[in-house]
């Protein structure tokens, strides 16, 4: 008899303590369920950020030079990461000069070290996963496919999913002749055998695949080639779960621009995108203007929508250095995107973004305003200076968790 008390004595302990974990700890532990996207939040992902003289490096304008203070019209950021998680042999170092005296780093997104980072802070805020940009102009290149790799061993690592987003931006219809074949080619050949991890995102049985960018610049990219995309890649095997990144006035196309609109509905989940499209002074009435009708017309036509959240942005650095850079709102513009679009309960939340530095759009580790540097030349801002590096990164799990409950 007193091996059977201790047994429940110990048993009755271990659920007191489970129980008494915060619900965000909780759902932490466990690996996300990778086969349905419904109540996911998922974070852009971009990647591309490499150190000097590797090409595609982002944080400079000039490919191959290291930024600092000689060349402030090449600097691509406002804001500068935080560093001190990351292994020092994924880190480089800048010229430009702390309020210490020592010199920024910045990291290269391509190393095992960053990624593993990264997922592990999505693990611990209950983040879902990301959907992980796959530019077009960039899909030979094989510093991108490395990272393709290392994001499915980090994601199975830490039970966190991803899926591709194709990144159709850069695509011009005057130059469309091996468009089609280039990305059945890729999908078949780069995306395909990546879908059989367990950490990819699958809906409806399907892998899921976004393609982004329809509609948002009509110049580049006329509806009939959108078209021509969409079908070749809906139809591909395997066969995908397709998200459609288009223009936020997608709905008033339906008269305006009838072409797009019948191709944005033919998708199985539409994520009208919003960046810059409000800030903080009138981000209510949109919410209540667009958000809410775009949700309202996606049920009806029995489609999923994706509503995209942003902590802010700022370019003045990429812009010439004129002008104010953005603002934050001390977290209070994000939270109140968060608060609004999760209780919609939409069928995924996408946050815009994990790691866009350029747009200062980023909700992962940022400098405050007190550690940037100094000198106004080019200049940069921070996040406050009472904020944790990953604050806004912490307040999108929180909310997060609020999205999963609703799904639960």
């Amino acid at each position: 008899m007193f091996i059977p008390v201790l047994r429940s004595l110990s048993l009755l302990l271990f659920l007191s303590f489970v129980s008494a974990r915060p619900a965000g700890l909780q759902n932490r532990a466990a690996s996300i369920d990778a086969s349905s996207i419904n109540g996911k939040f998922l974070f852009g992902y971009q990647g591309f950020f490499r150190r000097p003289g590797q090409g595609n490096d982002h944080w400079s304008i000039n490919y191959g030079e290291i930024p600092g203070p000689s060349n402030p019209g090449a600097v691509q950021v406002d804001m500068l990461p935080a560093v001190e998680q990351y292994p020092n042999e994924c880190l480089f170092t800048s010229n430009f000069i702390l309020p210490d005296g020592s010199k920024a780093k910045l990291f290269e997104s391509n190393c095992s070290g960053i990624v593993d980072t990264h997922f592990r802070w999505m693990q611990e805020n209950s983040i879902d996963g990301i959907l992980v940009q796959r530019f077009y102009n960039d899909i030979n290149d094989a510093s991108f496919k490395q990272l393709l790799g290392q994001i499915r061993t980090s994601a199975e690592k830490y039970g966190r999913v991803f899926a591709v987003e194709y990144d159709l931006s850069q695509i011009r219809s005057s130059d469309f002749s091996n468009v089609v074949s280039n990305l059945l080619h890729d999908y078949t050949t780069v995306v395909a055998p990546l879908v059989s991890s367990s950490a990819y995102l699958h809906h409806q049985g399907r892998p899921v695949l976004e393609l982004w960018g329809f509609g948002i610049n009509k110049s580049n990219l006329n509806a009939a080639d959108c078209a021509s995309i969409f079908h070749a890649l809906r139809s591909a095997n395997p066969n995908p779960y397709v998200i459609m990144g288009v223009q936020q006035a997608w709905r008033s196309e339906k008269t305006s621009n009838p072409d797009y609109y019948n191709v944005y509905t033919q998708a199985d989940v539409i994520q009208p995108w919003t960046v810059g499209a409000y800030d903080n002074s009138n981000y209510q009435g949109f919410y209540t203007g667009t958000t809410v009708p775009d949700k309202a017309l996606t049920d009806q036509l029995g489609i999923g929508y994706s509503p995209v959240v942003l902590p802010g942005s700022s370019d003045r650095n990429r812009n010439g250095g004129t002008g104010p850079f953005g603002n934050r709102y001390s977290g209070a513009f994000y939270e109140a995107q968060l608060k609004n679009t999760i209780q919609l309960k939409p069928k995924f939340v996408f946050g815009a973004m994990f790691d866009e530095f350029p747009e200062s759009t980023q909700a992962v580790a940022t400098l405050r305003s007190n550690e940037v540097p100094p000198a106004a030349n080019p200049g940069f801002y921070g996040i406050d200076n009472n904020m944790d590096h990953n604050f806004y990164l912490q307040m999108a799990g929180r909310y997060a968790v609020q999205l999963h409950q609703l799904w639960a």
